[in-house]
């Protein structure tokens, strides 16, 4: 039986945030939240959204989303101050503009099953 886009989407998320903590853990299993810096094993952390998670256009994109601890991500709803200012120093504006600018597009299809199979297979290289 075919998935809804609903269950797709949230089959999307566990292979996505999985993909974004194993990217940037390092090879003894920790990973630093992107907005406070404390280190904690990947199954800990969350995946954190600049562009809040609803906007769909930017919500499974990897310059949008980085580790973040619970502290930050869900106490602190996702400190987007500090978040912008690490993705500025690491980008540089011209990237963020273009972050923002995606943030306003609207998507009619999206590509669940392909990203699904596209982020299974990148989180592989990782684990």
């Amino acid at each position: 039986m075919k998935k809804t886009n609903a269950q797709l989407k949230k089959i999307l998320d566990g292979v996505f945030s999985k993909f974004i903590r194993h990217k940037y853990a390092y090879k003894d299993g920790l990973v630093h939240c992107y907005t406070c810096t404390v280190s904690k094993p990947v199954k800990e952390m969350q995946n954190g959204h600049w562009i809040p998670r609803n906007i769909l256009s930017t919500r499974f994109d990897e310059d949008n989303c980085r580790p973040q601890c619970v502290g930050c991500n869900m106490f602190q709803k996702g400190r987007p101050d500090v978040f912008a200012v690490n993705l500025l120093n690491e980008y540089g504006q011209e990237r963020l503009k273009a972050l923002q600018k995606k943030r306003q597009e609207t998507i009619r299809y999206f590509p669940y099953e392909e990203k699904i199979e596209y982020y299974t297979m990148k989180l592989k290289e990782y684990e």
